[in-house]
């Protein structure tokens, strides 16, 4: 983490410390899974006592004044609300501009299943503070993530079946609805992947794919929309190549009979 940003959290966890709302600290993101760096961002998490979570929250930001020369900006989740506040703020320190995400997690409502995300594969070495042993009695609840899991026999119908609608965007040369259903295309090549590849407890997807094999990665490298039509449908019909080979395998790895051939047909028609 940036040496600045360092100090700001350090500051940052000095004062929340001494507020009888927060009971605990613990990181999450990139520093709980000791993936941190210099680009990494402030991801913090305080359990707060349900009796003050309300009270706790009006004054999060007087506790980050102090830290920075302005706050810039605040981004609250679509999820926030008596169980969880998850707000990103943007603050400017000596003509930077810094990440830093703050999590409150009501300590009355931590069945609450938003709650639960953030405190499974919870470590000792990732406590911060823990002022009522609050903290480790999460860590004592053992809760452990999964590998990403999908039905695969879906999967590869949801691919084809929007693949086969970019044939006649192409032929209209309408760029939105390319844009979109290449979209859905590259989200489907993604789950296909981490269903058959995922050994990771933890993250999004996102996260997850720094973790299946590099050759894999490569594969999902080609989907974007660009204004140069020739360029894309290449882009495209190697896309839809490298889902034929990666389905296939996924497939055998999972000993499911695979008998596809509707994607030869649609690659055929797009290369027409």
């Amino acid at each position: 983490m940036n040496k600045t940003l360092e100090e700001m959290k350090e500051i940052f966890i000095e004062q929340v410390k001494g507020s009888d709302c927060v009971l605990g600290a613990w990181n999450f993101g990139s520093e709980m899974h000791g993936l941190s760096d210099e680009y990494s961002d402030v991801d913090i998490i305080l359990l707060i006592d349900g009796k003050q979570f309300a009270q706790f929250e009006k004054s999060l930001e007087s506790y980050l004044q102090p830290i920075s020369d302005e706050i810039l900006l605040c981004w609250p989740e679509e999820f926030n609300g008596e169980a969880i506040i998850n707000n990103g703020y943007l603050l400017s320190n000596a003509g930077h501009i810094f990440q830093f995400d703050v999590f409150l997690l009501n300590s009355d409502k931590l069945d609450d299943f938003m709650c639960r995300l953030h405190y499974t594969n919870l470590r000792e070495d990732n406590i911060i503070f823990d002022k009522t042993g609050d903290v480790k009695k999460l860590i004592q609840l053992n809760l452990t993530g999964s590998p990403w899991a999908a039905d695969v026999e879906y999967l590869e119908k949801t691919y084809w079946y929007h693949a086969n609608m970019t044939c006649k965007y192409f032929k209209r040369k309408d760029y939105f609805k390319l844009y979109n259903v290449l979209h859905t295309m590259y989200e489907t090549h993604v789950s296909m992947l981490l269903t058959g590849f995922d050994e990771t407890c933890w993250g999004g997807s996102a996260n997850k794919l720094h973790f299946i094999p590099k050759d894999k990665q490569e594969h999902l490298k080609k989907y974007y929309c660009s204004e140069d039509c020739s360029q894309m449908r290449a882009n495209l019909i190697d896309s839809m190549r490298y889902f034929q080979s990666d389905t296939k395998e996924v497939f055998e790895r999972k000993n499911i009979a695979h008998a596809s051939s509707v994607g030869d047909l649609i690659i055929g028609s797009l290369m027409v």
